[in-house]
């Protein structure tokens, strides 16, 4: 990881290249929480520009051919701008793919993308966007933390913040629990939904969904595995699973008047 122009101060952009290796998706998602975590950027909002430079950096690697990603990090009144660019040619093909899918969440999240496709004669594609910060700075040590309204329990770390960033962009705060223990103790305060991965701390979750449905808690349970015959759940997702799937899924648990009886677990 090399520095192009470090910052000098609060509010003053900062680039990085960071060489392609089997790391770099980590690293740029820690360099960007380290810059979201400096400028007191909240949690939710902080999750969701990670969520966004991952999906631009992961397209670069996986579609752009290039060597060297470019990330450039600057804060304003307006929000955060966000630039990545990188070395290689962008593929249409690919960008309205499985990719395509990570181009979608971007254009959700983000405002005013700008995207500069590279060509095969002109190599080099760059995608520049605002990042929001609606919910202002706050400070680690004031802030209060608020009841849940939906309670995700989910072992991937960073698949359950990347999946609550989406949740929260579409109107649905929501909590990370990263064990069957931790989603047990989250719980506390019955959150509106509770969305559990089954696998979570070596199949606890079937368990955590059991005692949520008893204490009247709605439940969407998601596995890589089909569910097993004794699950009590309100729905039940196989993974992999597209977040507007799931948010399809949450909004009929939550909202059943607007879209109809939520249809039993499938066991198949």
């Amino acid at each position: 990881m090399m520095a192009l122009l470090p910052g000098s101060g609060p509010g003053e952009p900062v680039e990085y290249l960071f060489p392609v290796s089997p790391e770099v998706l980590g690293d740029i998602r820690a360099f960007v929480t380290r810059l979201a975590e400096e400028a007191g950027v909240a949690d939710g909002e902080r999750e969701r520009i990670v969520l966004v430079t991952h999906e631009l950096s992961a397209n670069a690697v996986e579609h752009g051919a290039t060597d060297m990603i470019y990330v450039r990090w600057e804060d304003t009144d307006q929000g955060v701008w966000i630039t990545v660019s990188d070395q290689g040619v962008f593929e249409v093909g690919g960008a309205i793919g499985e990719r395509g899918l990570g181009l979608r969440i971007v254009l959700a999240l983000a405002d005013e993308v700008t995207i500069r496709p590279g060509r095969r004669d002109e190599q080099g594609t760059m995608v520049h966007l605002r990042m929001p910060v609606r919910a202002g700075r706050i400070s680690a040590a004031t802030a209060a933390p608020a009841p849940p309204g939906l309670l995700l329990v989910d072992g991937d770390r960073f698949a359950g913040r990347s999946l609550s960033a989406f949740l929260e962009a579409e109107g649905y705060p929501t909590v990370v629990a990263g064990s069957a223990q931790a989603g047990r103790a989250a719980s506390a305060s019955l959150p509106r939904l509770a969305i559990v991965d089954l696998m979570t701390s070596n199949g606890l979750g079937v368990q955590l969904c059991e005692e949520l449905t008893r204490a009247g808690v709605p439940v969407l349970a998601m596995s890589i595995l089909a569910p097993p015959v004794n699950l009590q759940a309100g729905r039940f997702l196989r993974k992999p699973v597209h977040p507007l799937e799931v948010l399809t899924a949450v909004r009929l648990l939550t909202e059943p008047s607007a879209a109809g009886a939520a249809p039993d677990v499938p066991h198949a």
